[in-house]
């Protein structure tokens, strides 16, 4: 009877040591799960919903917040607590992350050295398509158009009316740009760019850089006149040899 006993306690203790195996390795699995949690960090950052240059004060319709999972701790994104309210230190283009270095309370004043100067163009709004999402630091050609007496019909780049001829020639090239297309104090949004029920009246503008004698070109036209501006020659001709070299390619 004893060693009946005997052997019925030992097999119950038998059953409890292999729960209890499984139970102390299911807590393991918990805690490792737990910690790879915990391992994955939830961030919010904020982007930018449109193109926006330097010095433009940050209002709720300027970004977007977005919230994550990061897996990998060492590529967690700079973040900032706020941004509407803030001054943009440099232009920036649409989806960009909003970092501290980009942020300011002060309006950043932007000055030129004492060989180049700030130039603001008014620009007509049928001639900004070919601008939009343009940033500072792309280069651009300068195209003066300006009407000119019929006598100079010989000129190849001018246009015959009536008793006198449109002229169309290259002032500038490979300018600095400053500014994207301005819209009033603004940055031109992608949207207003491809709207036709744009209000005409509004102003559109870029600044370039312009040295003391270009300077002194533009104030010696007496003819009236305006300015035409595209991008730099040299670019377009660098992506139409790329677009070539990817097609032969393929």
């Amino acid at each position: 009877m004893n060693q009946r006993l005997i052997i019925i306690v030992s097999i119950i203790l038998f059953l409890l040591g292999i729960v209890g195996i499984y139970l102390s390795d299911s807590g393991d699995d918990v805690s490792a799960d737990g910690a790879q949690q915990q391992a994955t960090p939830r961030v919010t950052y904020f982007i930018t919903k449109r193109i926006m240059a330097a010095g433009e004060l940050i209002t709720k319709a300027d970004y977007e917040e977005k919230t994550e999972d990061v897996s990998d701790p060492d590529q967690v994104p700079e973040t900032v607590e706020s941004v509407e309210g803030y001054y943009l230190t440099e232009s920036v283009k649409q989806g960009t992350t909003l970092t501290k270095a980009l942020l300011t309370k002060d309006k950043p004043v932007q000055r030129q050295s004492n060989e180049l100067y700030r130039f603001t163009i008014d620009l007509d709004k049928k001639y900004i398509n070919n601008l939009y999402g343009l940033l500072p630091g792309a280069h651009v050609d300068i195209y003066l158009r300006f009407e000119s007496p019929k006598r100079e019909y010989d000129n190849r780049s001018t246009i015959f009316r009536g008793e006198s001829v449109v002229k169309i020639v290259k002032l500038f090239k490979n300018k600095k740009l400053l500014t994207p297309v301005m819209k009033g104090s603004r940055a031109l949004s992608e949207e207003e760019n491809n709207s036709f029920l744009d209000n005409k009246l509004e102003q559109y503008t870029i600044d370039i850089e312009l040295s003391r004698s270009d300077l002194k070109k533009i104030y010696q036209i007496e003819n009236k006149y305006e300015i035409i501006v595209f991008p730099a020659e040299s670019v377009v001709s660098e992506k139409n040899v790329s677009s070539t070299t990817t097609k032969g390619g393929k």
